[in-house]
């Protein structure tokens, strides 16, 4: 099928032992039909060790006492790759830390927040966000109305004109709520969903009491760095929107996640006396693996009544 990918997508590549959270730990792995049909015809003894370490009606790999995959090296390689190449891959492990949004002709490729490279890319992308689309494509009566819709919040988000404290009220006024939240509110029900970092725990319980003003939304310095991730987000969950309608929660879910993200950079700010970029692309990818990896955490925060959290 024909494929979309935003501008930076071919920037990324996985940067293996060098990365800091590795993919194949903590994570379990399911394996699709068509892998494990592969690696049930396997005669050799890898095949034989692979078989042994999946269990589960759902097939999955059965991680080692520290969390690790089995198959992940002390070097923070795979060894399925190093020995027979990423042909040996699942689809879950060949996929990460993409994403897909399906359509009638095509489909769109993105890449998620939780993987640290991806975050880098994203967060420092300085051209505004853009797809690169297959000639030729076409679309439903519904998907033209969709996409109308969507370049419409992206024109909001990417009005350098304007800082992107205006944007994000500008497009909140547009779908009938406001750009304030309140911190103590929306921290307390990110710790009604499921967590799977006790750090993300301890930083949720300290940013409940933390004195957030938004000014960090008029920062010239971060600017760029917030209208990327705002896009990001419309980019990656507005498409349902496609066949429920609902733009509103969608748009509040990603303006929601700004907010919070943004006074998750204050605090650290206002106690370090600065933030670099790194700790701004992990203060990212704690959120994103927390939040948008969990069906549960998304549906909650999907249908998380705006009254509620002022």
């Amino acid at each position: 099928m024909k494929e979309a990918v935003p501008n930076y997508y071919y920037k990324f590549t996985c940067i293996g032992d060098r990365c800091k959270h590795n993919c194949c730990i903590g994570w379990e792995i399911d394996i699709d039909e068509e892998t494990m049909q592969l690696y049930n015809s396997l005669t050799t003894d890898l095949g034989e060790r692979i078989r042994k370490n999946i269990e589960g009606d759902v097939p999955h790999f059965i991680l080692r006492a520290d969390d690790r995959c089995p198959f992940l090296t002390d070097k923070g390689l795979c060894e399925l790759i190093c020995e027979c190449g990423e042909e040996m891959l699942c689809d879950i492990c060949a996929l990460h830390p993409r994403f897909r949004n399906f359509y009638s002709d095509f489909i769109e490729t993105g890449l998620g927040l939780c993987c640290e490279e991806a975050a880098r890319i994203i967060l420092s992308e300085t051209e505004p966000f853009a797809l690169i689309v297959p000639n030729s494509i076409s679309f439903s009566e519904e998907e033209k109305v969709f996409f109308a819709k969507r370049q419409a919040i992206f024109s909001v988000l990417q009005d350098r004109e304007k800082t992107v404290g205006e944007r994000f009220a500008s497009l909140a006024e547009a779908f009938g709520f406001s750009f304030r939240f309140s911190l103590k509110k929306l921290c307390t029900a990110y710790l009604t969903l499921e967590r799977l970092d006790e750090r993300w725990t301890t930083t949720l319980h300290h940013l409940q009491d933390f004195s957030f003003d938004g000014t960090i939304f008029e920062n010239r310095d971060f600017q760029i760095l917030f209208e990327q991730l705002s896009v990001y987000f419309i980019f990656r969950h507005l498409a349902d929107a496609l066949w429920d309608e609902d733009y509103g929660l969608r748009v509040q879910f990603a303006l929601m996640s700004c907010y919070l993200i943004g006074a998750l950079f204050s605090c650290y700010l206002e106690k370090q006396g600065d933030i670099d970029f790194e700790t701004m692309v992990e203060l990212v990818r704690i959120y994103s693996s927390e939040v948008e990896y969990s069906e549960e955490n998304m549906e909650t925060l999907l249908t998380l009544d705006y009254r509620t959290i002022q």
